[in-house]
């Protein structure tokens, strides 16, 4: 089997359109994720929104030899007086699970991040039954540090049950908080 090329780079307004938001509008794709059918211009807003703020910025996962755009992986939301951040990735393309996609954007961008910005944390806060995204994570370097039991319900037509939080974590020893707090990679020019 070929391996898959991927680059990554700034999520722009053009990206945000009708098969981006088809992604977001998918139960399989959604089933973890706090955003669900999302709109093109709220889409566009949050993406604006979080560079406004310096609270976030989010990068767009592309397939290097198709030329196509297949998922998001997101810086955020920063803490930056602690120098921590989220790190949330989605696999929107389904046809590039399983491929190992995810936890090479992972480690890809940790690296990056970590050289450029100064950041002390990256953190990943993960459902229990998404075994998909905690093993991208662990296998792009981060460690498990705590479980919360019994963290998420889930229903069906004839029951409720419960699962676990599991916060995943990847430390950078070379941290620079002052350096973290002046960081901005992305502009509104950027994602023009």
């Amino acid at each position: 089997m070929k391996k898959l090329d991927i680059y990554m780079r700034p999520l722009t307004l053009k990206d945000i359109n009708s098969k981006y938001v088809s992604w977001f509008a998918d139960s399989e794709v959604t089933e973890y994720l706090e955003a669900k059918n999302i709109s093109i211009s709220e889409s566009k807003e949050y993406l604006i929104n979080g560079i406004i703020q310096r609270s976030y910025y989010i990068y767009a996962i592309w397939d290097n030899t198709k030329n196509i755009h297949i998922g998001n992986i997101k810086v955020g939301p920063i803490r930056r007086s602690d120098g921590v951040s989220d790190l949330v990735t989605v696999i929107g393309d389904k046809k590039y699970w399983g491929k190992g996609i995810a936890s090479k954007a992972i480690k890809n961008l940790k690296e990056k991040v970590f050289l450029d910005s100064g950041i002390r944390k990256f953190v990943a806060s993960i459902d229990s039954f998404n075994l998909g995204s905690i093993n991208a994570y662990m296998k792009a370097g981060f460690k498990k540090e705590a479980n919360i039991k019994d963290f998420f319900v889930h229903k069906t037509k004839d029951e409720i049950f419960f699962s676990n939080k599991i916060y995943l974590a990847a430390n950078n020893f070379k941290f620079d908080i002052k350096k973290f707090n002046k960081w901005e990679p992305i502009s509104l020019e950027d994602i023009e």
